[in-house]
């Protein structure tokens, strides 16, 4: 195994829990009022709205939190003011914590792997990268919104395995998405770590997936073993 390629929104932002779900514990926490569907409906339509933003390839991930905060708040009708502000900062430390976790594990396999990023997002993943201290972690980054390809389209993580100089059967893939992630990353020959965390919908099967963990720092058994 030469090298690893790992999802960023819902795996290393949020330890496997899914972002319907983090969004979910966020408002049950600061509106508990609003039922759990329309906090779901919320979030789903807020992702359609998000990307359409003129900027957005080119903002924080603290300022594209806020936003589709903002969106969800508009949408579920709730006066927005210090509770907007108080939710997104609560947030966003959440995810910095988190991810100052992963980065711990990532510095320790940077060594030993070529790693790459692999992401559907909005643009700005490396702007992302910078403001976690991850850009020198990752000798690919790949946001979809930049190259025109969004998983599950296999082609995304060839993108990655070319930039890397890697062939698919000397990499492995860590996602929390079976679909978006473990699936075309399968059909394309990599061992696939499955990071099974809280989410809204569970697969019909898992066979795609050579390993499941439930956390994120469970790889380094894996791979630092």
């Amino acid at each position: 195994m030469r090298a690893i390629l790992f999802d960023f929104g819902g795996t290393i932002d949020t330890d496997g829990v899914h972002w319907s779900e983090k969004y979910v514990e966020l408002f049950a926490r600061f509106a508990p009022e609003v039922a759990k569907r329309d906090v779901e409906r919320a979030f789903v339509e807020s992702e359609r709205i998000l990307p359409t933003h003129p900027d957005i390839a080119s903002i924080t991930f603290e300022e594209t939190l806020h936003r589709q905060l903002k969106i969800q708040c508009n949408l579920l009708k709730l006066d927005q003011g210090k509770l907007l502000d108080a939710m997104s900062a609560q947030c966003y430390a959440e995810v910095r914590q988190t991810i100052g976790r992963a980065r711990m594990l990532l510095g320790e396999l940077e060594p030993r792997y070529r790693l790459g990023l692999v992401s559907n997002n909005t643009g700005n993943l490396p702007i992302v990268c910078r403001e976690f201290a991850l850009e020198d972690l990752f000798s690919s980054i790949v946001d979809s919104a930049l190259v025109g390809v969004r998983k599950p389209d296999p082609a995304i993580f060839r993108i990655a395995l070319d930039e890397l100089k890697v062939p698919a059967v000397a990499a492995a893939v860590v996602g929390d998405s079976y679909e978006r992630d473990i699936v075309p990353a399968k059909s394309l020959g990599c061992r696939t770590v499955w990071l099974k965390g809280k989410s809204w919908s569970e697969p019909p099967s898992s066979e795609a997936a050579d390993i499941t963990v439930a956390k994120f720092g469970a790889i380094r058994e894996i791979f630092l073993h």
